[in-house]
């Protein structure tokens, strides 16, 4: 079995962390203990006199999550731009150790850890690291979450590629908010030859910012079998 997978997107806006904490209540479904982590967040809110991620608190919530916000989010950063950018402006830099400690932590923890990313694979972390290097240093396999929109083919298979050259594991793809047509998916299929592991329809009743679910965990489980997603390749 995976320790876990690292969720990333092809784009913002595509529901990663929609998507990552479906994958995370699914597994848990499982009977198995479940970690989740936001590693880098920036656009934090102010909430009873503290900053917190909503992408953070989404993940922990659906799973009941007990586990400190240090640990499930270690950088966290007000502007709601690029890390490097927000930290600059922030005058703090970004510690990378704090985060190998916290999912080394939460790994030792957990029978399977859910990771997302910040946008996408060649978002700068800090003048050395990528996202990209997150999943790398990680050991976890990608599972990429594309959307219904203008540019998705090219924005998928980019990312393809690129975590290809970078040796990444690619466990599959979702595609996330879908509306009308499906061709656009079966192009992604064919031109990237990465599994399309499911799709979801788009849902008015989903809402990071309000913490709202709807019927998220039951389109995905229904759509997506997650014992793929748990399965580690040989």
């Amino acid at each position: 079995m995976e320790k876990g997978v690292f969720v990333t997107g092809s784009n913002t806006g595509v529901g990663k962390t929609v998507i990552a904490a479906a994958i995370a209540a699914s597994i848990k479904a499982h009977g198995l203990s479940v970690g989740v982590m936001k590693p880098v967040a920036s656009g934090a809110k102010e909430s009873c006199g503290k900053l917190i991620s909503e992408d953070a608190v989404y993940l922990k919530k659906i799973i009941d999550s007990t586990d400190d916000d240090a640990i499930v989010n270690p950088i966290l950063l007000k502007p709601p731009i690029a890390p490097t950018i927000a930290a600059s402006q922030s005058g703090v830099s970004i510690n990378i150790d704090k985060i190998w400690r916290a999912y080394e932590a939460l790994s030792n923890k957990h029978d399977f850890v859910v990771v997302e990313g910040v946008g996408g694979l060649m978002v700068p972390i800090d003048d050395t690291h990528f996202v990209a290097d997150l999943a790398h240093k990680m050991d976890l396999a990608l599972i990429i979450v594309s959307g219904d929109y203008l540019g998705t083919i090219n924005h998928t298979l980019l990312t393809v590629e690129y975590a290809r050259n970078r040796n990444l594991r690619i466990k599959g793809i979702v595609i996330n908010m879908l509306k009308n047509s499906d061709d656009f998916v079966r192009e992604i299929e064919k031109y990237s030859s990465v599994p399309i592991l499911g799709t979801i329809p788009f849902k008015e009743n989903v809402s990071v910012e309000d913490c709202v679910y709807g019927d998220i965990v039951e389109d995905f489980r229904r759509e997506i079998n997650v014992s793929t997603i748990m399965r580690k390749e040989t």
